[in-house]
């Protein structure tokens, strides 16, 4: 391509109300085009990277025995009524519309119920299965927060494979597949070093699953790693143990002291006289049944509520006001263990554990006790568990080793359904001996756009973009200083010869100055650049600089292609 021919153009800025550094970088190179927040339109150069990334990730699709397909965006209502995902509390990402006729329909956010809806045309025996199909789609979500450029979209490109197997043993095979498949694509387009395997909450899919997290100070997910295993946790559901607090040599009396109006960790803290690892909060909540459920944690920690769910028994809600006065007798804020009825369960954190002289609601409004303590004020719980959202400085439970925690953007997810979704829609297949069994299905992601985000996130450098050699719309930039007809047609020889032998070229064969064409070119981002000008003509040589080197080189054509040939890594 040569550069003169391609409509679009470098920028010098980006939109104003650009904030993120991946779709600034990305306009300003002429890659993509604004349409609103979270809304881009993918230009020519721009194109040519997802089709590079689509390339890669349908190779290893089709090598787990994947088949390709495109299903519809419009997607009816009743399928989703099925499974209890139409309803705006259940997903809150719907975009929904209406057809002439008054029809309801929802523009797809995700695919799991049309692909089984019609998987049931071809699956009615176990010789049908397995079966593994995949697409690649522009998927819509409502997203509340679109300020990570192309990183969080509510328009992208994802691609998404579904599997449908006879048995759970089956499936997990095929799942430990697909895992080794996404892997090779975080490797194959540069990001194998930094991207894990992450065990997570599985949100509006199922109740966990994996993802695939890329470290990225621009991502928007806290994962914490364990540095002996390499095991890796979402924040959502990371096992912790909080760093003991020392334990006082002399248990004071305890008191109740007046706190009215007094909000915070460190300022009631700052009233009673403590340190603020020595303050707790009470939370009530219900379970399903109604039942009240006392919950204790550490001052300034946070309630992980699906562990507490899982503890529980029970989907969990927190106390309305009138639940929390009739409880414990006082106003929001000032709940603890004292006294409660005897029908109220009790969870207390681990963060709570041997904890001495600390503080805790009195049940009564405006009031705190201080000095409280296991044993003997309150019993010892037979059990602390770990209802946390995890922090920095928290331990790994079982290796006991403080985790690491780093920001990262997730670039991949796989989730296991088992047999519910086939049972909500009625996917069943014949075993055998005749018995009807319902499918087993397994949901794999892969944001495309985001990926292509994420590898700006990750290379780019203060000159501008820096593609990895497997997804750069181009492999070399060359770049023509000069137009007289000896370096014209020098250029344009090159331009033809590294074509034919199967190299991709974008031939800077503008009437601009040299600066601008380097400027660009770096902006740019393509790995190889090659320079003619008449100098070099003259000296039979031509120059060569990879994007993330310093200083150029002189090649002569020879030693270039072999250069290109073996090309240099990252």
């Amino acid at each position: 391509m040569k550069m003169s021919r391609l409509f679009t153009k470098t920028r010098k800025q980006a939109p104003a109300d650009e904030v993120a550094r991946n779709a600034q970088l990305l306009i300003k190179a002429g890659y993509i085009h604004k349409e609103m927040a979270g809304v881009y339109a993918y230009l020519p150069l721009g194109l040519k990277v997802i089709e590079n990334i689509k390339a890669i990730v349908r190779e290893e699709m089709n090598a787990t025995g994947g088949q390709e397909l495109i299903m519809t965006s419009l997607q009816r209502k009743e399928l989703w009524e099925t499974t209890d995902r139409w309803d705006d509390e259940k997903v809150d990402v719907w975009f929904k519309s209406s057809l002439k006729n008054g029809t309801e329909v929802g523009f797809g956010w995700s695919h799991e119920e049309q692909i089984t809806e019609m998987m049931k045309n071809y699956i009615t025996s176990y010789r049908d299965l397995p079966a593994n199909v995949y697409q690649f789609q522009t998927k819509l979500r409502n997203e509340l927060r679109a300020k990570s450029g192309i990183m969080r979209g509510r328009e992208f490109v994802m691609k998404d494979a579904y599997t449908y197997s006879r048995s759970d043993e089956e499936h997990q095979k095929i799942y430990d597949a697909i895992t080794e498949a996404y892997l090779r694509v975080f490797e194959r387009v540069g990001l194998g070093d930094v991207t894990f395997v992450t065990f997570a909450s599985g949100g509006a899919f199922t109740q966990y699953s994996h993802e695939f997290q890329t470290l990225s100070e621009a991502g928007e997910d806290i994962v914490f790693r364990v540095p002996s295993t390499g095991e890796t946790f979402n924040e959502e559901i990371a096992p912790a143990k909080a760093a003991a607090v020392k334990a006082d040599k002399e248990l004071l009396p305890m008191q109740s002291i007046e706190g009215k109006g007094v909000i915070g960790v460190e300022a009631l803290a700052k009233q009673m006289g403590i340190a603020p690892e020595k303050t707790t909060k009470t939370m009530l909540y219900q379970a399903a049944d109604g039942a009240v459920i006392a919950v204790v944690i550490r001052g300034g920690r946070k309630i992980n509520e699906e562990k507490l769910a899982a503890i529980a028994g029970s989907s969990v809600k927190l106390a309305d006001e009138a639940t929390v006065k009739r409880v414990t007798g006082a106003e929001i804020g000032y709940a603890g263990l004292l006294n409660l009825p005897s029908d109220v369960r009790i969870i207390v954190d681990d963060s709570c554990a041997g904890l001495t002289n600390f503080e805790m609601g009195a049940n009564k409004t405006n009031y705190h006790n201080c000095n409280v303590n296991w044993g003997r004020d309150l019993p010892e719980p037979e059990q602390f568990y770990d209802i946390k959202i995890a922090v920095s400085g928290d331990l790994h439970p079982e290796t006991g080793e403080v985790y690491e925690v780093h920001k990262a953007a997730e670039v991949g997810n796989i989730f296991s359904f088992g047999t519910t979704k086939s049972e909500q829609l009625g996917l069943y297949f014949s075993d055998e001996d005749g018995t009807e069994r319902p499918v087993v299905l397994g949901s794999y992601g892969i944001g495309i756009t985001r990926l292509m985000g994420v590898l700006v996130e990750h290379f780019a450098d203060e000159r501008g973009i820096v593609w990895p050699e497997n997804v750069a719309p181009y492999q070399v930039v060359l770049v023509r200083l000069g137009a007289s007809d000896e370096v014209t047609a020098e250029a344009d020889a090159l331009y033809e010869k590294l074509q034919s032998s199967g190299v991709t070229v974008l031939y800077d064969d503008r009437d601009a100055r040299a600066g601008e064409k380097f400027a660009d070119a770096d902006l740019i981002g393509i790995p190889h650049r090659v320079v003619i000008s008449e100098k070099l003509v003259a000296a039979g040589k031509v120059e060569y600089k990879h994007r993330t080197k310093a200083e150029p080189e002189l090649l002569t054509t020879k030693e270039l292609e072999k250069r290109l040939r073996s090309p240099m890594k990252h």
